[in-house]
């Protein structure tokens, strides 16, 4: 292996055309480090997906080691490491060995390496959303899954509160009809049967404010039982009526609200990929990392 230092060291032809910088670090970089040359690339990508709405600007500095002359291997993600190029200099610390350049590493080398980083960031690069499908919505840039969800679930109480109110017209039609059964019966002028109207009034009364309560609060709540009337036999069976229909109010509530939970639960996420419209060279470069650190 070839070992020059910076002083003495005579760059070829393509050396002088192509950028150099030099990872230099106190831990890594002292008298007779060597360092080794790697293909560095920056880039930004520009996500810009018409679809989702989403954008965003990532900014990436790779490096690939050269090893082969062979620059359209295909790269992976085990091959490429990630570089802190604000870590680097453009010239070389002194005291430190650095390996010759190797002779195939000219400027159509470096158009075919720039080329087959663009596939592969076609290829790995990735951003990731979320997506409700009942909605047809998806998440913004930054936006975590607990937040989507959250605004999903706010979408839908629009749509929820307008079917609870139809729901509870359906309800309060159907106390309406009890209602006409128990109340308003012939007057007998009997003392129960005024006290068994008035009962019927209170309890008919009672219902109708609980349903009222459990279609503004749309959750399932325990209702306290409807005390029986002593005073008629057909009062028992009112009582029995209203408690079955608000037994009846909190199922189709639940069952709505779960449906509308479910709706907004219904996420998934959603990979964009660059295109190649989207991928901005920065600069591209020789980038020579000590040994010890590569």
């Amino acid at each position: 292996m070839l070992l020059s230092s910076p002083g003495s060291r005579q760059p070829h032809g393509a050396e002088k055309k192509i950028k150099q910088l030099y990872q230099v670090t106190e831990n890594n970089c002292g008298s007779g480090t060597e360092l080794i040359p790697f293909f560095c690339l920056e880039v930004r990508i520009d996500f810009n997906d018409v679809r989702t709405g989403f954008r965003k600007t990532v900014s990436l500095s790779k490096a690939l080691e050269i090893y082969s002359d062979r620059a359209e291997l295909l790269w992976t993600d085990d091959m490429i490491r990630a570089v802190d190029l604000a870590q680097t200099s453009f010239s070389a610390p002194d005291g430190v060995q650095i390996e010759v350049l190797p002779d195939f590493v000219d400027a159509n080398f470096v158009t075919r390496m720039e080329n087959q980083f663009v596939q592969y960031l076609l290829r790995s690069c990735e951003a990731r959303v979320y997506r409700n499908y009942d909605l047809n919505l998806y998440s913004c840039s930054g936006e975590s899954r607990s937040d989507f969800l959250k605004r999903c679930v706010e979408l839908f109480e629009g749509p929820k509160r307008q079917e609870l109110d139809g729901l509870q017209e359906v309800f309060t039609r159907k106390l309406e009809q009890i209602r006409q059964k128990y109340i308003g019966l012939p007057d007998t002028g009997g003392l129960e049967q005024a006290r068994a109207d008035s009962s019927n009034k209170d309890a008919v009364m009672r219902c109708s404010d609980r349903i009222s309560e459990l279609f503004y609060s749309a959750a399932p709540v325990t209702d306290p039982a409807v005390p029986p009337s002593r005073y008629l036999s057909g009062i028992q069976e009112l009582d029995e009526q209203l408690l079955s229909l608000q037994k009846e109010a909190r199922q189709a509530i639940s069952v709505l609200c779960s449906r509308y939970d479910q709706k907004a639960q219904g996420i998934d996420e959603y990979i964009i990929h660059p295109n190649l419209k989207d991928i901005h060279f920065v600069r591209s470069c020789i980038l020579w990392i000590p040994r010890g650190a590569a």
